[in-house]
């Protein structure tokens, strides 16, 4: 029996962005290459009708992060890192070498082909070029802005021109067709003129507002097509075939930064946004809990023909594809089930490419038949991993919450069953996140380690509905705690033999919150790990990256309430902790900043709490997912040490 190892994450192959010209479907394979302590990702293909003759496109040392084909299904174009940036390429799908088209020094993004197949528009962010040079010596940053950093990018650069620029494959000519000072992101072109989004006010701070504009090429100032809802925020415009028609992603924004994301209609010459989605009380979008998936297109609705859009929804903790018809509202079900669809791509009306992941199984390339709603499996890069492993199916149960509301959570049983074993009551992130079926490593490895692994999904989480999502604003630590702690008494009678003195708690970001509010406000828990948590409200907000902003809207405070904002914080009950607790955080964390660790962590010193801080040099706030392969190793194998070390022993163990 082989159980599940930090060390996996090298042997899985995570697979994204497929696109397909009818007779072969090509995506993005990634790997962690061991070696080289990296991230690669490379394109493949495979036959479309029988998933055979695999074959890599991208060049060898090229770390794609994007792919396209184009509309007549003859050109691949994709983006790559090469020499530290991320240039354009393009390549004819009936094969040789790859063309290197960009060759400078800054990074290429956002690709897309014009509707007729004979541009690749791309996007760049430049320095002017009368800008100082970069010094010979340190020399100071001068900030004016609220929105100054970011986490993964660190102080934002300064007076940055955004280009978007037109490639015409017949000429080789490259050239400039839309150039703003502030950030905007390129959706759909054609000879008419760009799709783009782009924040609605961007020098007002306090304003989140985005829209969809369309950029005409014929001159004249650029419509914004969502004007109908100033205060939403949308983006992912795509074109129906008649050129007019706009499908798009978005929230009404009436509950900042919690509405619901729904899919939306409007049109070029007559913007009148609809919203298909209202009536069903659904979320549009993925946030699923995962820490297997990479470099996906984060791309949720697509037009299947003139009249059907598709919509991609986190329903229940799962990823599901819908269909729905703008005549008649009628909404087909084409992807169900207990899993999660992590991508896909129209091939034609009757013919969707996806990759989908489930509970046991990373990831896998599959193609739907539309009419007759069957399903082909096209290849499993991680069939071999997968037999070679045990994996666990977690087992759904349902329990009454606070306020007597149903809460759904999944438990996955020891790979190895015991008499009496311990269990680790995992808290996910957000709080708009929710568990359910896709993969998940560090949940697998923990249950291969001997623990009961309880996932939750507590009010305040994602796919439950916006009465659920919305629930925990200004109440962390309130109804949320209840249900978590009702459902590790519900994970406890579901398996007699979890050892109730043998409780291990751990979670990140808002789980670590959670773990931390825990720690300080109830002793049922032998050991501790938080990472990447908050435990001081105050510091929090002129600290993080999102702090001004998110703390106002998730405590639901007057920021000049200092003593509201202490009450939300951990850290103001320090004194009444006495679990052991680890405390994790990346030192390059700008959304759960490190001084966050670092101030529990001091205040449990003080209060004589057993406790030690790790910290990872490198790191953000993504160390867990795409962070420096060696560290997402040892902080999984640091995890299980801390827990081992500080459970009490069982009579098994005498």
């Amino acid at each position: 029996m082989t159980v599940v190892e930090p060390e996996d994450l090298f042997a899985m192959r995570p697979l994204a962005q497929p696109v397909s010209d009818g007779q072969r479907v090509y995506y993005l394979e990634t790997r962690l290459d061991q070696s080289a302590n990296a991230r690669q990702t490379m394109i493949a293909s495979v036959r479309l009708s029988d998933g055979e003759d695999r074959r890599q496109w991208s060049p060898v040392g090229v770390d794609v992060h994007q792919l396209t084909l184009s509309p007549n299904g003859q050109q691949l174009a994709f983006s790559g890192v090469i020499h530290d940036h991320a240039q354009l390429f393009v390549m004819a799908t009936t094969g040789g070498a790859a063309v290197q088209v960009t060759h400078g020094d800054a990074d290429v993004h956002h690709l897309l082909w014009s509707a007729d197949g004979r541009n690749v528009y791309f996007q760049v962010d430049r320095i002017p070029q009368d800008s100082p040079a970069t010094p010979a010596r340190p020399t100071v940053q001068v900030v004016d802005r609220l929105r100054y950093q970011q986490n993964g990018r660190g102080i934002l650069p300064q007076h940055v021109i955004h280009q978007a620029i037109r490639y015409q494959l017949a000429t080789g000519d490259q050239t400039v067709v839309l150039e703003r000072a502030t950030d905007f992101t390129v959706t759909a072109a054609t000879t008419q003129g760009l799709l783009y989004d782009a924040e609605r006010l961007p020098h007002d701070e306090h304003d989140f507002s985005a829209g969809v504009y369309w950029h005409p090429f014929t001159g004249g100032p650029d419509h914004l097509l969502t004007a109908a809802l100033t205060a939403g925020a949308f983006s992912q415009g795509q074109l129906a075939s008649d050129g007019h028609r706009v499908l798009l992603w978005g929230q009404d924004n009436h509950v900042p930064n919690v509405s619901q994301y729904h899919a939306w209609v409007t049109d070029v010459q007559q913007p009148k946004l609809r919203d298909l989605t209202a009536p069903r009380d659904v979320e549009v979008g993925n946030m699923l809990a995962m820490d297997s998936q990479q470099r996906l297109s984060g791309r949720y609705v697509a037009w299947l023909n003139d009249q059907t859009v598709l919509t991609l929804e986190n329903t229940h903790g799962r990823l599901e594809l819908i269909a729905q018809n703008l005549e008649s509202d009628r909404v087909t079900p084409l992807l169900t089930g207990d899993r999660a669809i992590t991508d896909f791509t129209v091939v034609d009306q009757h013919t969707i490419a996806f990759t989908e992941s489930t509970m046991t199984s990373v990831s896998r390339l599959k193609v739907l038949d539309v009419p007759s709603g069957t399903e082909r499996e096209l290849i499993n890069p991680n069939a071999t991993y997968e037999a070679q492993r045990t994996l666990v199916t977690g087992q759904r149960f349902t329990f009454k919450g606070a306020q007597d509301w149903p809460i759904e959570g999944w438990y996955f049983a020891p790979v190895v069953g015991k008499p009496q074993h311990p269990a680790v009551l995992y808290v996910h992130g957000g709080p708009q996140v929710d568990f359910g079926y896709g993969f998940y490593h560090e949940l697998q490895y923990l249950a291969g380690r001997g623990y009961g692994v309880i996932a939750i999904n507590p009010r305040g989480g994602n796919s439950y509905g916006q009465d659920f999502e919305t629930a925990v604003l200004g109440h962390y630590g309130d109804g949320d705690f209840t249900d978590l702690m009702r459902g590790t008494d519900a994970a406890l009678a579901l398996d007699p033999t979890i050892d109730p003195h043998q409780l291990c708690v751990t979670g990140g970001s808002y789980g670590g919150f959670m773990t931390n509010w825990i720690e300080t406000h109830t002793d049922r828990f032998a050991a501790a790990v938080t990472q990447r948590s908050i435990a001081n409200w105050i510091s929090f907000y002129g600290t993080s990256d999102i702090g001004y902003y998110f703390t106002p809207w998730e405590l639901k405070q007057d920021m000049r309430n200092i003593q509201a904002l202490w009450r939300f914080s951990p850290l103001a009950y320090v004194k009444q902790a006495h679990t052991p607790i680890l405390v994790m955080h990346g030192m390059e964390d700008l959304r759960c900043p490190t001084g966050q660790g670092e101030e529990f962590f001091v205040g449990l010193k003080e209060a004589g709490v057993e406790t030690q801080l790790v910290l990872f040099p490198q790191s953000n706030h993504e160390l867990s997912r795409s962070g420096l392969p060696h560290l997402r190793v040892e902080r999984l194998k640091r995890i299980d040490q801390w827990f081992r070390e500080h459970l009490p022993a069982t009579k098994e163990d005498e």
